[in-house]
């Protein structure tokens, strides 16, 4: 359904026989209403289009062909900010927000953080090109379908891509374990990247290098690191709650 509200190009759907329901008529409302497609498949026929898909990952009825995901040149992204000369003058008051990920390797740990970007509304979410999780089914899956509501960018040196930002007025922030500096003290109130790291080892020294400043989540219990896309989560909340824009 996030797919069929969004402008993600869809090019035909299949039903199992068996599937019912509210939820399926509300997909039958929509897909006719954009002109897609509908066919109703048998369970063997559903079962060879997910014969990928793991347990946790039910397809629950309804499988969607979309075209591959539409990735946005950076200079979108810039041009559209209000960071950018060509905004400044403007009356937008609102501060962009990015997530840059460095090497997010997990399709689970990936897709839950394009839904915590999506769901506080991030500007866009920079990957790389390599060591990089792909966008696909398990990835969209776990999104519950906020990849389709972000602006995303992929490039090859993201290195560059910083100092790209740099030149555009975007500060750079890295999310480590132990910075001394806690999340609660980020200036958030300038043009802001926060660069979100492996699930091993963290940001790359040559990009936390880079970074105007690195900061921390403040650990309180015996536990010394969070899970990667929780901490997105949390930092998501909080840049946008210093902003007031959490009303």
């Amino acid at each position: 359904m996030e797919a069929l509200r969004s402008e993600v190009n869809i090019l035909k759907i299949y039903v199992l026989y068996s599937a019912h329901g509210g939820s399926l008529n509300e997909i039958y409302t929509l897909a006719k209403r954009q002109g897609i497609p509908i066919a109703r498949v048998d369970s063997k026929q559903f079962g060879l289009m997910t014969t990928n898909l793991s347990r946790d990952e039910s397809a629950q009825g309804v499988v969607a062909i979309v075209s591959k995901m539409k990735f946005e040149p950076l200079e979108t992204i810039i041009e559209s900010s209000p960071a950018s000369k060509s905004h400044q003058a403007s009356n937008d008051k609102r501060i962009p927000f990015l997530l840059i990920l460095d090497r997010i390797q997990d399709p689970q740990n990936f897709g839950a953080i394009l839904r915590s970007a999506a769901f506080f509304k991030v500007d866009g979410v920079i990957i790389s090109k390599e060591q990089q999780a792909p966008i696909n089914e398990t990835v969209l899956k776990a999104s519950a379908g906020g990849a389709f509501h972000l602006k995303i960018v992929r490039e090859t040196n993201i290195h560059q891509t910083i100092m790209r930002l740099k030149n555009a007025g975007y500060w750079i922030a890295t999310s480590a374990v132990k910075a001394p500096l806690s999340i609660s003290e980020l200036d958030t109130g300038v043009p802001l990247a926060v660069i979100i790291g492996n699930e091993g080892s963290g940001v790359k020294r040559i990009l936390r290098d880079k970074s105007d400043i690195t900061f921390s989540i403040p650990q309180l219990g015996k536990i010394e690191s969070l899970n990667v896309s929780v901490a997105t989560g949390i930092i998501c909340y909080e840049v946008l709650r210093t902003r007031g824009e959490l009303k």
